[in-house]
């Protein structure tokens, strides 16, 4: 593998960087930043540029230790936070009716199934299982289609299951949406502060 050196006008973005990186002499890593940067073919191998990383933090990290962070990048949390709060009690109060509608079902059902004469309960439990097969619908229909919902068929696994007394955490905010771009942050406070 021949060493050779890169035109520094070559090297605009990190994909380029990446593209030329193993073979080029004058690129490298900043040993502070660690930054993707582009040296002179000098041989005092000055500094030319660099690529700054794309840096995000974690929503609720920012949150909880603020006086860490920007005032930009605890702004940009904020809002994230109250938008997927927003939208959650929204999806929320839009199924309660349902959910209540189908859970009164169920214990009516089973009302009447505990005050039935011996002779007639037989007839009334599939009432039950009817109420109770609706209110899991309207559950399954309200839950968050990127969670998975396991669903247990051998009853061996359901015995199983019901000794390990699992518990489930639902997070504040889905995983997937908890990123923020410090970068993008800092950008928009910028141009705030200069209109």
């Amino acid at each position: 593998m021949t060493q050779r050196t890169v035109k520094t006008e070559l090297v605009k973005n990190l994909h380029d960087w990446v593209a030329r990186w193993p073979k080029a002499t004058n690129l490298g890593f900043d040993p502070e930043t660690r930054e993707p940067t582009i040296y002179s073919a000098t041989p005092d191998r000055t500094r030319v540029s660099s690529i700054p990383w794309k840096r995000e933090a974690d929503t609720l990290t920012v949150l909880q230790q603020p006086s860490r962070f920007s005032a930009a990048a605890v702004e940009a949390a904020t809002r994230r936070y109250t938008r997927i709060r927003e939208q959650h009690a929204q999806l929320r109060a839009a199924g309660e009716e349902s959910l209540r509608v189908a859970e009164a079902a169920v214990l009516e059902a089973w009302r009447q199934y505990r005050a039935a004469p011996a002779t007639i309960r037989s007839t009334l439990r599939r009432d039950i299982l009817s109420a109770e097969a609706i209110l899991n619908d309207v559950q399954v229909a309200q839950a968050n289609k990127a969670r998975e919902i396991m669903t247990v068929e051998d009853p061996e696994e359901r015995v199983i299951l019901l000794r390990v007394k699992a518990g489930i955490y639902i997070p504040p905010m889905p995983v997937g949406r908890r990123g923020i771009s410090l970068v993008a942050g800092a950008e928009k406070s910028e141009e705030a502060a200069s209109t």
